[in-house]
């Protein structure tokens, strides 16, 4: 568990973060994990910061894939929390599925088809949907921010109070360098380019990504940003 600001802590779930907001009338869980081991993860984390299991009442889930929303089922049992999704993200869960199919040959297919069988996903019904533009009673005011292009309907999180944003798959920190998600897992290339550049004009300077380590300042969303308009 590592804390990105105070109250803010980052948990890794195998190869995907989830972020636990903790305040003093409620925690709240930015996206789910993996089915199987994150709910563990996170009721340990809890405890860490000494509250009790129904003390998370939100899980908001930036996509529908099964690295993010998996363990919302489990976490729902075990704590009672509403769960929160865009509409078309929202819409596949329920199904149990992925919000869009992978690009690329039937070999990639296959693979990707194989890998995601490690990683189920159950039909997950979605409290309340949302829109972007709310404002969640979060961190002094949490934006829900557009960011589609990795799936058709993924959302961001953007508190402007601590310039903190949390992107999900919208972005990638791995190798400590953002990224912007390409690739056969992403659903539209272009329309994921311009959501970085609407990302790039919120004014993060804490850039908490889905994968891959929490990046500071504004330089490397300004230096991807101008090597994606160039």
């Amino acid at each position: 568990m590592i804390e990105v600001i105070p109250g803010v802590y980052q948990l890794h779930n195998r190869f995907v973060n989830l972020y636990l907001i903790v305040e003093l009338e409620a925690l709240t869980l930015i996206d789910a994990g993996i089915a199987g081991s994150a709910a563990k993860l996170v009721l340990r984390a809890i405890a860490q910061v000494n509250r009790r299991p129904e003390d998370l009442r939100r899980i908001l889930i930036t996509h529908a894939d099964a690295d993010h929303y998996g363990g919302a089922n489990e976490l729902r049992r075990a704590t009672g929390a509403r769960v929160y999704a865009s509409a078309q993200e929202a819409a596949a869960m329920v199904r149990g599925t992925m919000s869009r199919e992978f690009r690329g040959n039937a070999l990639v297919r296959g693979l990707f088809s194989l890998f995601g069988r490690l990683m189920p996903m159950s039909p997950t019904p979605v409290d309340e949907t949302l829109t972007p533009g709310q404002v969640l009673p979060i961190l002094g005011g949490l934006n829900v921010v557009a960011s589609p292009g990795h799936t058709p309907d993924h959302i961001s999180f953007y508190a402007p109070a601590h310039r903190l944003l949390f992107a999900g798959d919208s972005l990638n920190a791995m190798g400590g360098k953002l990224r912007f998600v390409d690739g056969p897992v992403t659903w539209s290339y272009q329309r994921g380019l311009q959501s970085v550049r609407e990302q790039a004009a919120l004014g993060a300077e804490i850039i908490a990504a889905g994968h891959g380590p929490v990046i500071r300042g504004a330089a490397p969303f300004d230096a991807l940003h101008a090597a994606r308009a160039s």
